[in-house]
This record gives C-alpha cells, sequence and structure tokens, in this order.
C-alpha cells in the first residue's frame, strides 16, 4: 500500500489527488474513471480539510492499494473530529435548490462515483475506504 500524508490543507489537495491520479492511471484505469476517482476524492478531502480541525491544523493521509479482484481502494484517514459521513441522509435532490439543507451534496457524489464507500472510526481516527471499479462505468 503507497501512503502519503500532509497537512489538511487546500494547498495539499493537488498533490494528495496527484499521488492517487498516478497511481491508478498505472493501474490501467481510463480516463474517464480517472475523472470520477478526482472527482470523488476531491469532494472527500476538502470536506476533511475544511471541518475535520476546528480547531486547527491537522493531517490528512491517502493510501493506494490495488484489491485482489482488479478494484482500486483508497483510504483516507484524518485525526479530526469523529464523523461518519455515510451517516447522512441523502440529499432531497427533487426539492429547489434555495430550499434544500446545506451540506451533503458531495459525500452524495462520492458514493454515485464509487463502487463502494466504508467509514471506520479506528485508534481516534476517522478512515474511508472508498473502492473504484476500473473495469466498468459503475
Amino acid at each position: 500500500m503507497d501512503t502519503l500524508t500532509l497537512p489538511a490543507r487546500l494547498d495539499s489537495l493537488e498533490t494528495l489527488l496527484s499521488f492517487i491520479l498516478k497511481r491508478a492511471k498505472n493501474a490501467g484505469a481510463p480516463e474517464e474513471r480517472l475523472s470520477a476517482i478526482r472527482l470523488g476524492l476531491e469532494e472527500i478531502l476538502v470536506n476533511i480539510i475544511s471541518y475535520a480541525y476546528p480547531k486547527g491544523e491537522g493531517r490528512v493521509e491517502v493510501s493506494f492499494s490495488i484489491q485482489s479482484d482488479g478494484k482500486l481502494s483508497i483510504e483516507v484517514t484524518d485525526w479530526g473530529i469523529p464523523f461518519d459521513p455515510l451517516a447522512l441522509a441523502p440529499p432531497d435532490l427533487e426539492r429547489d435548490f434555495s430550499e434544500r439543507q446545506i451540506g451533503g451534496l458531495g459525500i452524495y457524489l462520492a458514493r454515485k462515483l464509487a463502487h463502494q464507500i466504508v467509514y471506520e472510526r479506528v485508534h481516534d481516527a476517522n478512515r474511508l475506504t472508498v473502492v473504484f471499479d476500473i473495469q466498468t462505468n459503475s
């Protein structure tokens, strides 16, 4: 598993994304899947950078591996406040934008783009494991 840990700041975002996208491309992910991976991870990382550390700066770690079935597994870990984004109710997309509750669209989008997302709170850390199937458009 390849891992990169950086400060949870917006100026780390492009480096974190490039780290994962380079490995995904080398693993054979087609361009349309690379776009989905980038968009899904960008939503997750921006949320961590924006909200995980309300009292100061922290770290974010991304790890990349290829599962035995060929799917890409990307772990995103932070040591910020406990937060399970998968516990959020999906946004009501039928309501007018001005009437919707703020938040929740990013993780909704990431869930739609990924094959699977799993949340764990492990040793005072939030860990999202995001799995992308590079063989299909799902």
